[in-house]
């Protein structure tokens, strides 16, 4: 039970978008139309509208049943459906042409083998990253938005053996994993009464808790730091994803993040650190005709100080 939870606010015409499950994204641009994404490639639902007050009256009630709220004191809903859907809002007045509400939907998970055989996957990448994984080597996952990274993780981390014990960190909840010891934490926002809980208390925590690898859905902070700590200091084979668009920029990404974690740190010490702890980088894109499909393998060298670059292998481009 999962999209029956906010149907009955929506009109039947977008009931059976949301149901549809040839549609990846649902996206209502306020009073400006209703988008939808097919395959990767975004489009127009035509004759598919709603009203503003409705729609406004629909995201509150969706925020309730989901124990949130929206108001125009607090605009922001980022929330999760339990199957893994997000749904995510913004409300008037930052928003003033009508509530933008956008549903990622999750209407199936797919094997690396699935993933070969669409052509997303190349097989010799597969076989590479399978046997990082089983010799406990890091592996960094990168893309854009949409590009498929959390699909990809999913996928890979179903190859960890099952007597390794799991620490699964994410914000908000998504990744369908079956490992039998596995555990699942998710960071929180703050609430009346009720402090936040950050992706990177939720990695130094997972230290106390005997953990053989940690797996962070998506770093996109300064959990970067603890995450790169956890990776070298006895807890080999992790995994996680972040946002960029190339390989090596990736590196440069998550070295940036660590550094916003204290002031002190020294840039070339977590640049070096970040050479460490991430043994291979994955890099997944979304291509114009809208397929999603790994792009770049590396293995990560060392980092140059004098040059002030990383030095990779590439492994397949």
């Amino acid at each position: 039970m999962s999209f029956e939870l906010i149907l009955p606010f929506f009109p039947q015409s977008l009931q059976d978008l949301i149901l549809d499950t040839t549609v990846a994204d649902l996206c209502i641009n306020g009073t400006a139309g209703v988008f939808v994404e097919r395959d990767g490639v975004m489009a127009r639902a035509e004759a598919v509208s709603i009203g503003e007050e409705q729609l406004s009256a629909a995201i509150q009630q969706i925020a309730r049943v989901l124990g949130k709220d929206i108001t125009e004191q607090d605009p922001i809903l980022d929330t999760r459906l339990p199957n893994g859907s997000r749904v995510a809002a913004l409300y008037k007045p930052c928003s003033p042409n009508g509530v933008t509400v956008t549903i990622r939907k999750f209407n199936r998970w797919f094997t690396t083998a699935e993933l070969t055989a669409m052509g997303s996957l190349p097989e010799s990448v597969c076989d590479t990253v399978v046997s990082a994984i089983l010799n406990r080597r890091n592996v960094l996952i990168s893309g854009g938005t949409g590009s498929g990274k959390s699909t990809m993780l999913n996928a890979f981390v179903a190859h960890i053996p099952s007597t390794d014990r799991l620490v699964i960190i994410e914000k908000p909840m998504e990744l369908d994993i079956m490992n039998p010891n596995a555990v699942r934490w998710e960071a929180l926002d703050a609430l009346p009464g009720r402090p936040e809980v950050t992706v990177a208390q939720l990695v130094a925590a997972a230290l106390r808790h005997r953990p053989d690898r940690i797996i962070v859905g998506e770093v996109r902070d300064h959990s970067a730091y603890d995450m790169l700590q956890a990776m070298n200091t006895g807890h080999s084979g992790s995994m996680t994803t972040t946002h960029a668009d190339s390989a090596t920029f990736a590196l440069s990404r998550i070295s940036a993040l660590a550094l916003s974690a204290h002031p002190n740190l020294d840039h070339t010490f977590v640049r070096s650190q970040t050479a460490d702890a991430i043994h291979y980088v994955l890099q997944v894109n979304r291509q114009q005709d809208g397929r999603r499909r790994v792009t770049e393998l590396v293995r990560v060298r060392d980092y140059d100080s004098t040059a002030n670059a990383f030095h990779v292998e590439h492994l397949y481009r």
